[in-house]
This record gives structure tokens, sequence and C-alpha cells, in this order.
């Protein structure tokens, strides 16, 4: 029941614990409380997404090759690198394409899996491109990427500040491994090292006030 005169909730009471007030249970308002009605549970609809078919079709494939690989005469398990690169083409849809990631992470991931893409194909077929070209390329395609990135929303994503000098220090890892004799190729790691430390230079240069930001508000300093 309600109070006519405060206007408040008294439950069964008949005294209002406002006013004082005895309430007539024929003058009070009385409180009906309705919830509509409880609904047939639906059957959820089957959700096919780009992802999902594709998921499908590499399983397959996947299964495929390795059959394929086995069952022919063959010195090379080619077909596990296959399988990384079904694998890959499943990151690349799921954690990149359709993701909602921020660009710098989506750019680290992307050049990640085709680095360890490298280094899979390298043990499979007893070659030295991993170290030598593919880390050296890919870091400086990940540098050149997030520096055209950051050049195009650094006004709306300003956390790209912090990927790109991130980015730009990886590119100095290849020069470094040529100095620690790792690889005897050299253009390519140089090609790198310039490449992160252009970018580097730039970022700091233009945007030292912004990255300080990010980087208090990214570890809490």
């Amino acid at each position: 029941m309600r109070c006519n005169y405060c206007n408040v909730d008294i439950g069964d009471n008949n005294i209002c614990p406002l006013c004082h007030k005895k309430v007539d249970e024929n003058s009070a308002i009385q409180i009906k409380t309705e919830y509509p009605k409880k609904q047939a549970k639906r059957p959820l609809p089957l959700k096919v997404s780009p992802k999902n078919i594709y998921l499908i079709i590499a399983i397959i494939a996947s299964i495929v090759s390795i059959l394929i690989c086995y069952l022919t005469p063959t010195t090379t398990l080619w077909c596990w690198f296959m399988v990384a690169v079904f694998a890959y083409g499943y990151l690349l849809i799921g954690n990149t394409i359709f993701s909602n990631s921020e660009i710098g992470t989506k750019i680290f991931l992307q050049g990640s899996c085709l680095i360890a893409l490298g280094y899979i194909y390298e043990a499979i077929f007893k070659t030295t491109v991993a170290t030598s070209y593919i880390l050296p390329i890919v870091i400086t395609f990940m540098i050149i990427v997030s520096s055209a990135m950051l050049t195009i929303f650094y006004k709306h994503n300003r956390s790209l500040f912090v990927s790109c000098c991130l980015m730009s220090l990886l590119g100095f890892l290849p020069i470094i491994l040529y100095a620690c004799k790792v690889t005897t190729t050299l253009v390519p790691p140089v090609i790198s090292a310039v490449t992160g430390g252009s970018a580097l230079i730039l970022s700091l240069t233009f945007g030292f006030k912004k990255l300080k930001e990010q980087f208090e508000k990214v570890f809490h300093i």
C-alpha cells in the first residue's frame, strides 16, 4: 500500500512511518507490479562467419597436405609449413581483419607471425634465410607501416607513438645479430637499423610530449 498523504510505500502496515497517520486499506493506493511474460527460448541461428568458413577450409586443406606429404615419397615434411601458413591465415582474419585491437598490436602480431613462419620454413627446408633476410625485412616493413599509420592517425590514436617507438627499437636487432656473427648478410640489417633509427628520431622529435604521456599511461609512471 501507499500513503495518500506522503505518497510512500508502507508495505502491509496501516500506519505511515512519515506522517504517523493511519491508512485505511480502502483509501490507500494499491501497488501492483506486473512483469512481462517470460518469452520462450528460441534456438540461436547458426552463425556462419568468414573466420569459421576459413577454419573449416584450413583444417581440410591441412589434413589433405599431411596425407599427401606422408603418402608420397619425399624427404621434406613440407606439410607442416602449410599447416603453419593456414594457422597464420586464421590469425590474420580473426585477430587483424575482424578485430578491434589497437593498430600497433595488429602490426606487431602480424610481424611476429611472419617471422615465425620464416623460421619454420628455415627449419623444414634447411635454409638460412630467416635471420639473414626475413627477420630484417619484416621488421623494416613493420616500422614503415607503423610510421605511416602514426602519420595518418596521430590525432585520433596517440598510443601509436609507443608502438612506433618500440618497433623502431626492434630495427636494431638484425644489426646486433650481425655484430654477434649470427648472420653474415649485412645489407638487410643495415636497412632495418637505418629505418628504425630514422623512425625513432622523427617520433621523438615531433611527438616527445605525447610519447611521454602514453608511457606514463601504459606503465603507470
